[in-house]
């Protein structure tokens, strides 16, 4: 009984450490946060920001810049080149998922930044940007 418990257990740990391993070896470059920092132009530093998955939005009060990034879009922006800033909810399987849509001046006209299932996190931000952008 020992040795099926020992088996099963190494067998988890094996198959973990393959995963994990297969992930650092082969997803490089290609994760979320780096995903989004390389969209980011260098130099920006924001006051306060937003990252879920690989989409973010950020605002520099120094320059007064908002960084929006929807991978593989990225746009930086003055505020008023922010049109609106609605809010979506999009249901999958029951579950609802969280959005803000940023219609921008810039192509693709249309950002996207996801907050997963929190509506008290995308009340806060869209909160900020209204804030920041002119009417």
């Amino acid at each position: 009984m020992t040795e099926t418990i020992l088996l099963v257990v190494l067998f988890i740990v094996g198959v973990a450490v393959a995963i994990w391993v297969s992930y650092r070896v082969f997803m490089r470059g290609d994760t979320d946060p780096e995903r989004v920092t390389s969209r980011l132009p260098q130099g920006f530093k924001a006051d306060w920001s937003w990252r879920r998955g690989d989409t973010y939005v950020g605002y520099d009060r120094g320059r007064d810049r908002i960084a929006i990034v929807d991978y593989p879009h990225a746009a930086l922006l003055q505020p008023s080149e922010v049109r609106s800033v609605e809010q979506l909810d999009e249901s999958v399987a029951w579950i609802v998922h969280r959005w803000l849509v940023l219609y921008v001046a810039a192509p693709p006209g249309k950002m996207r930044v996801w907050f997963g299932l929190s509506s008290a996190d995308r009340e806060s931000i869209s909160k900020r940007l209204k804030e920041v952008i002119p009417a």
